[in-house]
């Protein structure tokens, strides 16, 4: 009832054009209705006041939330992610087990699903809750699912307090450095670059010694703030 509700306000906004950039912009053969994040937001928070899903048991929000990421097209999923991010972001443990499963039974497809969760629900946790969720992590950069090991690294990225977690970055940076997978690569680069603004030196000593992993655009993202 409330995962219709929410899929069909979300349907009843669909934009083609929108749609259609998304859809080029993204790749991953992604599928869009072209609504945006605000519109998202407003149907989340119309359906969990209509429904009262926030004052459910926390397995049943997780059912609603499994429901929602099973959909095929990205509105749905972001829907879900939009919902933790208000109404459950305080139950970590909770949630950390089954958003590990949306990887492994591969709702989640395509970077810009994977780094929405990253940023918006991952980054603060590792803020919030580091020794809980850090272990979790630890376990998905060993995951052969290239999103679950890029969403090992990714939320490090916009940390409040990026420099406690110089550890934790070189070491799963040196697992997904030497992956093939461009986006396993690029989580790296994209990190790097963030960290730089507290200690460029230790992020020119890791292209060092991983140069011949290393690629131009990895280099480049990881660099952009040297002089």
């Amino acid at each position: 009832m409330e995962v219709n509700y929410i899929v069909n306000r979300i349907d009843e906004q669909s934009n083609s054009e929108k749609a259609a950039w998304l859809e080029n912009y993204v790749k991953h053969s992604v599928k869009s209705k072209g609504v945006g994040i605000p519109q998202i937001r407003e149907i989340v928070i119309d359906a969990t006041k209509k429904f009262g899903i926030n004052t459910k048991p926390i397995p049943e929000q997780i059912d609603i939330l499994n429901n929602l990421m099973k959909q095929e097209y990205t509105e749905h999923k972001i829907a879900a992610i939009i919902y933790i991010q208000l109404f459950l972001k305080d139950y970590s443990l909770e949630i950390i087990k089954p958003i590990s499963h949306w990887f492994d039974n591969e709702y989640i497809t395509d970077w810009n699903v994977c780094d929405w969760l990253c940023v918006r629900i991952l980054s603060p946790m590792i803020d919030s809750s580091p020794d809980l969720i850090i272990p979790e992590l630890e376990q998905w950069n060993k995951s052969k699912n290239l999103w679950k090991a890029r969403a090992s690294l990714v939320p490090f990225a916009q940390c409040k307090n990026i420099s406690a977690h110089w550890n934790h970055i070189n070491k799963f940076s040196q697992v997904l450095i030497k992956r093939d997978e461009r986006f396993c690569k690029t989580s790296v680069g994209w990190v790097m670059r963030e960290y730089s603004k507290k200690d460029k030196s230790l992020v020119a000593d890791f292209l060092v010694k991983h140069s011949k992993y290393t690629t131009k655009e990895v280099v480049s993202n990881a660099t952009k703030y040297f002089n």
